[in-house]
């Protein structure tokens, strides 16, 4: 390993090292993957389920299913943006399975009227319930995780420049559910300008 490497790059090279160890034969490795990655990995998976056990099931069957898929596994993306890709298309195929349910549980909470969230839930918890899925994937993959949209394209299989246009939209309903509460963080509202 190269004495100048950043910190950053010094952990790619460690989990690219695991990686080949683990399609090696060597299983064992596999669990430096699963520490580098479980934490972040988990918050990721928690606000879009959004319950704690169903988290850490979620995030087993997404290292099972990294592990059994590990040879399609290509250098030209980083592991990182090709775990939250097994991620993201796992979580869509829970949410699916969950479609009838969480359509008649929507159509319930259309008849009912809305109501004030909880004064324990944090701000950004109630603001991520006025997003979609999709939204709540999209933010945290850029916001959290900090992906250019061109990583977050590999994840969603979606092209960059409508990401852009989706992060646009999400952020400005963020801001204007946050000015139709009449409540600003620290004093003010960040503008919309200046996408990372």
């Amino acid at each position: 390993m190269q004495p100048n490497l950043g910190e950053a790059e010094e952990k790619k090279a460690q989990i690219e090292a695991a990686i080949e160890r683990v399609q090696s034969g060597d299983k064992d490795a596999y669990s430096l993957i699963i520490r580098q990655f479980e934490r972040q990995l988990y918050t990721y998976c928690y606000y879009i389920l959004k319950n704690h056990a169903e988290t850490e099931d979620a995030v087993q069957e997404i290292f099972i299913r990294a592990y059994i898929n590990l040879h399609k596994y290509s250098k030209q993306v980083s592991f990182s943006a090709w775990l939250y890709k097994v991620a993201y298309h796992h979580l869509i195929n829970m949410k699916k399975k969950q479609g009838r349910w969480m359509k008649l549980v929507g159509k319930y909470m259309e008849e009912q009227p809305v109501q004030q969230i909880a004064p324990h839930k944090t701000m950004i918890e109630e603001l991520l319930t006025y997003l979609t899925a999709e939204e709540r994937h999209i933010l945290l993959l850029k916001s959290v995780e900090q992906y250019s949209f061109e990583e977050i394209g590999e994840v969603m299989g979606v092209k960059p420049a409508t990401l852009r246009k989706k992060y646009e939209r999400l952020r400005r309903k963020l801001v204007d559910r946050v000015l139709e509460k009449g409540e600003l963080t620290h004093g003010k509202i960040v503008g919309s300008s200046g996408v990372r």
